[in-house]
Order: C-alpha cells, then structure tokens, then sequence
C-alpha cells in the first residue's frame, strides 16, 4: 500500500509503499486490524485505539496516528472510486491545525495526537456540512422555481427526487460518523488510551481522567448529529413538497378529464344531428326539399336534440363529481 508519513510539525517526510505484515510490526496493530484499511469503497467509519497507535478510518480517510508522526495511507484509484474529497481536505489543513493557525479551530494545548484525530474529525464534518449546504441551495432553488414555473412541475420533481438521495447518502454518512464518535464516548477506556504522548513519557491515564478527550468527541458528536437532523428535517420537507405538488398534478388531471367528459358529451350531441343531416341528404324521396320551412324546422330539431343531450350529459357528469367529491 502507498502511505505518506508525516512528521510532528504535519509536514510531509517520505512517501513509499509499506505492506500490512510491516504495519503490524512497527505499530502494533494485528491483521484484523487491517481488513479493510485497502478496500477501495468508502465502509463503514471506525476508530481503533492500540496501545502506541490510534487507527482512524473516515471514508476514503485512513490514517495510523502515533505520538509524534502519521502514517496516510493512499487508495488506489480505481473507475468506481469517488474523489478523495475528505482525504484532500485533511492534508490541505494539517500542517496549519497542528500550528494552531487562526480560523482553523484546534487548540495546541492538546498532545499531538489529539491535534491529528481533531483535524481528521474537523475535516469529516465539515466536508459533510458543506455537501449539506450545497444540498439545501439546490433544494431552495428548484421548490422556488416550482412556484414561478408551474408547467415545469414534472421535471422539478425529478430533481428533488435526486436531491433527496443525495440528502439521504449525506444522513447516512452522518450518522455512521455519529455513531463511531458514540462507540468511543460510552468506553472510558479507550479514551484514557488515547494519551499517546502521555502514555510514551510513562503517565498514563486512568480511565476516568480523559476530560479533553471527551470535550473533543463531544464537540464533533454534536457537529455530526446536527448534519443528520438538518439532513432528515429538509428530507421532510421535501417530501411534504413532493406531496402538494402531486396533489396539484392530480387536479390537474382531473380538471383534463372532466374537460374531456364536457367535449365528448358536446361531440354526441353534434354525432346525432349530423345523423339526421346524413339521412335527410340521402337520395331518398321524402318531399322536404318542396318544403320553403323543412330546412329551419330540421335545423331547430337538431339543435334541441343537442341541446337536450348535452344537458343530460352534464348533469350526470356533475353528479358524478358530487359522488367523487
């Protein structure tokens, strides 16, 4: 596997390939461990706390962190493979994280270690937050062009059907992210563990005493679990657009049908008179064309006969509705 380790500072220092037998030789971890530390899909997010190693895998984010360096391991590209988007954002803010650069939000009162699991968390939530955000412009922008565009509800509809996998893909990462921080807050254990830099200077932590550790999970638990509300409350909304505008389409339909019923009842009407029209302009001898008033008593009869099969059709048609409605 390609790796990059990075030194105290989160500079870069060497770049090579390492395969897992030397992995769990220099750092402690067993081949269990490893399973999944090479799959090219993203997984299931977990992090494992060893005696000298914390062991992070974030997505297309997997890193080995001791208490002075850091070993990021790189995924082999592969067609099916999305963008390293969290990955590039880690190493984009390592080095300044680990400075305690303005803006970037990790304090350097933390040991090392910390510093490292707080920018990869920082880096996991906030690349979610910002897919989040991206997400509800798009949702605000296509329920505003259903308003104005109503002849387009079809392909609207559409989007938002997207949009609402994307919100549910979002949630979903969200929560397993949620759910790793979880696993590490009801172990105290683990938590104490996770003083390396303590632990390598020979004070180690009881299990109750991981107050930053905690404070630290904490933050990002709470960061995490608001992009999944956030995420199902906008889902909902969505679905209840969704509704209204299918409530809308069938009106619609049933103001096409009703429209429709009222054409064919007229045409009908028009069939009869132009069956009289047919009979009268046969080649058949019935002395109306010596008639000066067959022409205006023929036309009088078709049009009652369409008047009186129109109204009967619109009175059934109206009936009909009542009993729908």
């Amino acid at each position: 596997m390609r790796s990059t380790k990075y030194n105290a500072a989160g500079t870069a220092r060497s770049c090579n390939t390492i395969t897992k037998l030397d992995i769990t030789t220099k750092y402690g971890l067993s081949a269990r461990d490893l399973r999944t530390i090479d799959v090219p899909s993203n997984g299931f997010p977990h992090i494992l706390v060893r005696e000298s190693t914390l062991m992070i895998h974030m997505f297309d984010l997997r890193l080995l962190i001791q208490a002075d360096q850091v070993l990021l391991f790189q995924l082999e590209e592969t067609p099916n493979h999305s963008p390293d988007t969290i990955s590039r954002v880690f190493r984009r803010d390592l080095a300044g994280k680990l400075r305690g650069d303005q803006g970037l939000g990790v304090s350097v009162k933390l040991p090392y270690e910390l510093r490292v699991l707080e920018a990869v968390l920082a880096a996991v939530t906030s690349t979610l937050e910002a897919e989040f955000v991206l997400a509800k412009k798009e949702v605000k922008r296509t329920l505003s062009m259903v308003d104005k565009e109503e002849g387009e509800v079809h392909s609207q509809l559409r989007t938002l059907l997207e949009l609402v996998r994307t919100l549910a893909g979002i949630e979903k990462r969200a929560r397993q992210v949620r759910s790793a921080v979880q696993e590490l807050l009801n172990t105290d254990e683990d938590m104490a563990d996770m003083y390396l830099s303590d632990k390598r200077a020979g004070r180690p932590h009881e299990p109750q005493d991981h107050q930053d550790v905690e404070y630290l999970l904490e933050a990002y638990y709470k960061a995490s679990d608001s992009v999944v509300q956030e995420s199902a409350s906008l889902m909902g909304a969505i679905q209840q657009s969704e509704e209204t505008m299918q409530s809308v389409l069938d009106v619609r339909r049933n103001q096409i049908m009703v429209l429709e019923a009222k054409i064919e009842i007229l045409m009908l009407g028009l069939s009869v008179a132009t069956l009289v029209a047919g009979w009268y302009g046969m080649n058949v001898i019935n002395y109306f064309e010596d008639s000066p008033v067959a022409f205006g008593v023929l036309v009088s009869f078709c049009l009652v006969g369409i008047a009186m099969i129109g109204r009967y059709g619109f009175r059934r048609l109206r009936r009909i509705q009542r009993m729908h409605m």
